[in-house]
């Protein structure tokens, strides 16, 4: 059995490949399907982009940052000494 990937595009139904196929006329065919992701859609990182530009809620980025980086770092320096 060959197996192989192709792009198909899902219009009223049905799904048609992107590409021509060479297979038999009315082949039967095991079929997976994963949603590929376009290059233009935007991904969820990519809404966090500007969050921290208005810092007009009062609240010090640098030092909340400061204070989480501090606690992450303390965690991680007791784990290590408790792993020893």
């Amino acid at each position: 059995m060959e197996i192989f990937t192709v792009e198909a595009i899902y219009e009223k139904g049905v799904l048609r490949p992107r590409k021509k196929l060479n297979l038999p006329e009315r082949s039967i065919v095991e079929v997976r399907v994963a949603s590929a992701r376009r290059a233009n859609k935007k991904t969820e990182f990519a809404s966090l982009i500007g969050i921290w530009e208005d810092k007009s809620s009062g609240i010090d980025l640098d030092k909340s940052l400061a204070r989480v980086r501090k606690k992450s770092k303390t965690k991680i320096e007791r784990l290590a000494k408790a792993l020893k």
